[in-house]
């Protein structure tokens, strides 16, 4: 009795939260949008286009795809780069992965900021709703994640990402039939290695945990679900440098790993 009571504050906790940093970053659009209309900069120079190519794509310790796929955004973003909002779409070359997600980011300062992401894979449903955040029968989702780095001489970097509502997964059955949501948290811990001209170094690791359930939509349980580093360098070819990226991923919950390559085209 005492457990389920504690589950209840804690599910009502998480409630108020959750409307929380949904209206703080209605607030925050809000305000941008009051500094936009008192810019006088062009606004083409607020738009950015970009595209990235993929060996497959890694994400949270999971390979959402294992075939070559490509990864486009486009992006608006304030005069003072504080507020960005965004479309991201991924595509594998067999056809066989598609995602179209959206996303707001807000920068507080250089080295604390806040994003909040709408996912939306689609890629095994034969009739796919955009609009639908049904946890039963959408793979659509909604998150809201944090991102802090400590400084430059102590560059450790702290990631922090709850699932607010939506995915058909983030839920335990318990064993009287009754639901009960998990609101999933993924936390990862990154330290830069080194940093030398256009070629860096990082370390990280990242686990997942419920507050609620044991069950996460990462893992069966609590657990480190990605290990892993990343390697950034700059290729050059002729006067151009395309930023190319490898990341090589473990997931211990899983037991499973990868060597994701991008490179990005513009």
């Amino acid at each position: 009795m005492k457990k389920q009571n504690l589950k209840k504050s804690l599910l009502v906790r998480l409630k108020n939260i959750k409307l929380f940093f949904v209206l703080l970053f209605g607030v925050l659009i809000f305000q941008s949008a009051n500094v936009l209309a008192q810019e006088e900069k062009s606004l083409a120079d607020h738009f950015n286009i970009n595209l990235d190519l993929k060996n497959m794509h890694l994400w949270h310790g999971s390979v959402v795809t294992s075939g070559a796929m490509m990864a486009s955004s486009m992006e608006y973003s304030s005069t003072d780069q504080k507020f960005i909002l965004g479309l991201w779409g991924g595509a594998s070359f067999s056809g066989e992965y598609k995602e179209f997600s959206y996303y707001s980011k807000y920068k507080f300062t250089n080295n604390f900021y806040a994003e909040l992401v709408s996912h939306n894979n689609y890629s095994n449903e034969e009739n796919p709703d955009i609009f639908s955040y049904n946890k039963y029968s959408s793979p659509n989702f909604l998150d809201i994640a944090i991102t802090y780095t400590l400084s430059e001489d102590f560059p450790i970097s702290i990631y922090w990402s709850t699932i607010l509502f939506g995915e058909g997964g983030d839920y335990e059955t318990q064993d009287d039939g009754s639901v009960t949501n998990s609101y999933s948290n993924y936390v990862e811990l990154s330290y830069r290695i080194f940093k030398e001209k256009d070629t860096e170094l990082k370390a990280f690791a990242g686990g997942a945990f419920s507050f609620i359930t044991d069950k996460t939509f990462y893992s069966e349980k609590a657990n480190m679900v990605n290990l892993g580093i990343s390697l950034t360098h700059s290729l050059k070819i002729f006067s151009t440098s395309f930023p190319i990226r490898g990341t090589a991923m473990w997931n211990p919950e899983t037991k499973l790993g990868a060597l994701q390559l991008a490179i990005t085209l513009f």
